[in-house]
């Protein structure tokens, strides 16, 4: 019997060493970049999520990012500055602050929304997002969003 446990133990060692011990979580890619306004303002504070296009991704995590004062941002998706997987991602933007007509968003998409959208909500409903892109395997160190502000 310790036999068959012992065995049992070294395949399963094994399995996972084969598997990258992955921890379940896909490989991603550096992406980095820099939202603004088509004006060139930018956007500080803006929340940019990722959402997976691909029909076998659609309950992924969803990479995200909030830009800095210089609209400069660094995607996550798992731990801090991880990146994205590889793959094709609608992408939201909402630009919490001050707006002309105080536009309610929600991370949701749907109604009764939690604040502001300095972009009236355009560019926040993840089934239809405005914005879409393609991560390579290499990662997108140079990504450029610009949004009618």
């Amino acid at each position: 019997m310790k036999t068959i446990v012992f065995r049992a133990a070294v395949l399963s060692v094994a399995l996972l060493s084969a598997s990258g011990c992955s921890n379940g979580k896909p490989k991603t890619a550096e992406v980095k970049g820099v939202i603004k306004t088509k004006q060139g303002q930018a956007c500080d504070k803006a929340l940019i999520v990722f959402h997976p296009l691909e029909k076998s991704r659609i309950n992924d995590p969803k990479p995200l990012a909030i830009a800095e004062s210089s609209g400069a941002f660094v995607v996550r998706t798992h731990t801090s500055d991880d990146g994205a997987a590889p793959g094709e991602y609608g992408i939201t933007v909402v630009w919490p602050g001050e707006a002309s007509g105080k536009q309610e968003f929600s991370l949701s998409g749907e109604s009764g929304g939690s604040g502001a959208d300095r972009l009236g909500g355009r560019y926040g409903n993840p089934k239809d997002p405005k914005i879409k892109v393609t991560v390579p395997a290499g990662g997108t160190p140079d990504l450029r969003i610009e949004v009618d502000g």
